[in-house]
């Protein structure tokens, strides 16, 4: 289905900030945050700590919400990335753009993998038999470096990098806004659930290589490559009503899908890990749920934020501009959290719910205290 054409700048060079962009990357960083806390209290994936469970229904919710919002959450995060990539690449050129990303981003993984990541390594349970002190730990860890959540800059570094030099080596044909077609939407759902089901032949769901939910990575991929694309294109500005309402009514839809393979599986005591990968048809579903998810969900929520939360108070403006630092410090802080709980002897559901806000609060004021420091405000 055709979307009229729109009368707009091909690559509209911004002259402010988009209020709808920076709260909803406030509320990826914040469900960041909780996710890695769930994860601890849940027993899901591989954070570093692994609390006593929370009870039903808690539980249940709390898996739910985690799982789904891991199969679109870091797609989000590049998606949006790739809209603003080529107003910055236009707005700098290559040089520049090349350099301001290998400083934005590059800087921040590396403080992290040097700094901070010895602390989070240091007190993993998986560490507890060393004995020749934290000062040789840290050497230790260095090689290979453990870039724990920043991660995503890293390949957001990569992904900015070969965009910036393949639109420098072969620039776009056309000028102008081009319609949004139902048609690149499903093309980019069909790559991520083939590839997707492809990949966790060899990387299922829950494992990591170097560092690196390699499983999901063609999910990164097609985000970033549709973000770009609809930034080139004007795709997103705004999303048409009709288009609008299609991908609403399939991310209710996938939403719903989710939910009940995980409830009627989890209720029939089905293997969990054959929804993974290896080939199986469950780890097909769920390729196919992430490739709806990852497209649809993206654009409804992009399209609810522009419409209803393209606006910012004092707070909001404060929580955006400490998003980033917050998000690169989050994983300390919850460490402390998470060990400091330890010393309480409350029940299960009040340690989470206590550490999920405090680590929320937490990362974002030490995040602004860190935009405010002279020459760290430039990187974050």
């Amino acid at each position: 289905m055709a979307i009229p054409r729109r009368v707009a700048p091909a690559i509209p060079v911004m002259g402010s900030r988009s209020a709808y962009a920076d709260n909803l990357k406030v509320c990826l960083v914040v469900g960041v945050i909780v996710a890695h806390v769930t994860m601890a209290w849940s027993g899901l994936g591989t954070w570093v700590f692994d609390e006593p469970h929370v009870r039903e229904p808690l539980l249940t919710i709390a898996t739910l919400l985690a799982v789904i919002g891991s199969l679109f959450g870091m797609a989000l995060f590049f998606l949006v990335a790739g809209v603003f990539t080529p107003r910055s690449l236009a707005r700098k050129g290559l040089g520049r753009f090349l350099a301001d990303r290998a400083i934005r981003l590059g800087v921040p993984m590396v403080f992290f993998a040097v700094v901070l990541s010895p602390i989070v390594e240091y007190v993993d349970p998986d560490n507890a038999g060393w004995d020749r002190g934290f000062g040789t730990f840290a050497v230790h860890i260095w090689w290979p470096p453990v870039p724990g959540p920043t991660w995503f800059l890293g390949i957001l570094l990569l992904f900015s990098a070969v965009y910036a030099v393949t639109r420098t080596v072969l620039p776009r044909r056309t000028t102008g806004p081009t319609p949004l077609r139902a048609w690149h939407l499903v093309t980019a759902g069909t790559v991520i659930a083939i590839a997707s089901y492809a990949v966790r032949f060899v990387v299922p769901l829950g494992q990591e290589r170097w560092h690196l939910a390699l499983g999901q990575a063609p999910a990164w991929v097609v985000g970033f490559t549709l973000g770009a694309l609809a930034g080139e294109r004007g795709w997103f500005d705004p999303i048409e009503p009709m288009m609008a309402r299609h991908v609403r009514h399939l991310a209710w839809g996938a939403l719903t899908g989710c939910v009940v393979v995980i409830g009627v599986s989890s209720a029939l005591g089905a293997d969990i890990d054959a929804f993974g990968g290896g080939g199986t048809w469950q780890s097909l579903v769920v390729a196919v749920l992430e490739g709806a998810l990852v497209v649809a969900m993206s654009l409804w929520l992009l399209d609810v934020f522009r419409r209803r939360f393209d606006h910012q108070g004092q707070l909001s403006r404060e929580m955006s501009r400490a998003a980033f630092a917050a998000f690169i410090v989050h994983q300390v802080v919850l460490v402390g959290l998470v060990l400091a709980s330890r010393q309480v002897p409350w029940p299960p559901e009040l340690e989470y719910a206590s550490v999920s806000m405090l680590g929320v609060l937490g990362s974002f004021a030490i995040g602004s205290v860190l935009v405010r420091l002279p020459g760290v405000s430039r990187i974050v």
